[in-house]
């Protein structure tokens, strides 16, 4: 069931009057999806920088071949040379939020300037560019510090009292802002946990043949699971077993580049349970199959 999407996408038109006078918001949605449909979702770029919060439901997403699963309470970002999306295609049964941003000038060589009236100096413009050019994990675990933000915009958008378009300009930059400061807190956070990070990357790289429970990793830590799954998903984006899935992923490329061993010796060393199993996950993450990855970048 759609809510409502504000868009200046020539193939959407919708809702277009709404947001035509600000330059710097190409789209602002807000759906509650009570059935999955087919190529709903596939993967895209956008024109802008995507920032997203999910209200209710579970969303597996991708981000140039990195796998997340992101859920209630939680956020994304991307650049606008990210690839992302569902790999199925679908959006799943949920209920998200998302602005889509469009500064006049943003890259990676050139910074970010907005074009509309705005109260970043060029200063905070270019740490604004910097932080998310960096940014190595899109997943916005704090993502709930999002949603009062994106409540006020929504009924700005719909309701448009006295002053709304300076309380849109606002509650933009406030968005994006808030996004700036969740990424720098993760960063501060994860370099102060850096070794226990390597402590669990150490633990599970012991053996990727062994089947691990969500229980025996925190076990380990002497954590709750609840607890330990929150922590490995604030410092890595990744909750524990899409972690594990990623290292093994590593391990198999490091094999796949500086061995001549059989895929399928690769494949069960790095914990798969088949070749088929190895190559069809490889497929997913990194966007080819191990033999074209072996012939492509080995030296």
């Amino acid at each position: 069931m759609s809510y409502f999407i504000y868009s200046k996408a020539p193939n959407r038109l919708i809702n277009i009057p709404v947001i035509k006078d600000f330059p710097s918001i190409w789209e602002f949605g807000h759906e509650r999806y009570s059935n999955i449909k087919p190529s709903s979702l596939d993967l895209h770029h956008n024109k802008g920088i995507e920032i997203c919060y999910v209200k209710k439901g579970r969303y597996d997403w991708q981000v140039e071949n990195k796998e997340y699963v992101v859920y209630p309470g939680e956020g994304f970002v991307t650049c606008p040379w990210e690839c992302h999306g569902n790999s199925l295609g679908v959006v799943e049964l949920g209920e998200i939020y998302w602005l889509i941003i469009t500064p006049e000038i943003f890259s990676k060589e050139e910074g970010c300037h907005f074009a509309d009236q705005t109260t970043f100096s060029h200063e905070q413009e270019t740490f604004i560019a910097k932080v998310l050019c960096e940014n190595k994990s899109h997943i916005l675990s704090n993502g709930a510090r999002l949603e009062k933000y994106f409540l006020q915009l929504n009924h700005e958008l719909v309701y448009r009292e006295f002053g709304f378009d300076v309380k849109i300009r606002s509650l933009t930059e406030s968005i994006l802002l808030e996004v700036v400061r969740i990424i720098q807190n993760r960063k501060l956070v994860v370099s102060k946990n850096n070794g226990w990070i390597n402590e669990l990357k150490s633990l599970l790289e012991t053996d990727f043949s062994k089947k691990w429970t969500i229980g025996e990793m925190s076990s380990h830590f002497t954590m709750g699971t609840t607890s330990f799954n929150n922590k490995v998903k604030l410092l890595t984006g990744y909750t524990p077993q899409s972690f594990l899935m990623d290292l093994k992923i590593g391990y198999s490329k490091n094999l796949l580049l500086n061995t001549n061993r059989l895929l399928t010796d690769i494949a069960l060393e790095a914990g798969f349970y088949s070749s088929q199993h190895f190559s069809s996950t490889f497929l997913k993450r990194v966007g080819m199959s191990p033999s074209a990855y072996r012939k492509n970048y080995r030296g």
